[in-house]
């Protein structure tokens, strides 16, 4: 009886079920300079993204790497960064990365605001910082919280 409640059990968990296929391509996001975009753009390779939050101390310590990261020549990924700031804190990062002040070192071209929530939604974000990796489809395909260096995130969007 214990045997056949086992695999009762393995036959009816959620991960026995295929997965429906989740898009990101047609979330807006905002520029720095506020123009709506979509990341319909990065199709054709994996996109590996890292979700933050200006709030956040280990998001802040973060995105140097990420940014040395997206500068890379031979990646078979493309690097973005979404955060996730209130307007004030928004209008405070943006200036700071116009003027270059060296406490925000934030230099990637490929940097967005999302609209609250669909991104968070659709993927399941629980929380700052928060990786996200998608096929070249724009499909979900890999989601971890938490930190990741460089090569962590090669061998993240390795596996």
């Amino acid at each position: 009886m214990r045997k056949i409640l086992t695999v009762l059990l393995l036959f009816l968990s959620p991960l026995s079920f295929a997965q429906e296929k989740v898009s990101l391509a047609d979330i807006p996001l905002k520029t720095l300079d506020n123009q709506t975009v979509s990341l319909s753009q990065y199709q054709g390779k994996p996109l590996y993204i890292k979700m933050w939050a200006s709030w956040c101390p280990i998001c802040l310590a973060g995105l140097a790497e990420i940014d040395d990261l997206s500068a890379e020549q031979n990646l078979d990924f493309n690097v973005i960064t979404i955060a996730s700031p209130g307007q004030k804190e928004r209008t405070k990062i943006a200036k700071n990365l116009s003027i270059g002040i060296k406490a925000w070192t934030i230099k990637i071209s490929r940097y967005y605001w999302m609209k609250m929530g669909e991104i968070i939604k659709r993927a399941n974000v629980l929380g700052y910082p928060f990786n996200l990796l998608l096929d070249k489809d724009l499909n979900l395909i890999k989601a971890q919280p938490g930190h990741l260096n460089s090569d962590q995130i090669k061998q993240f969007v390795k596996e």
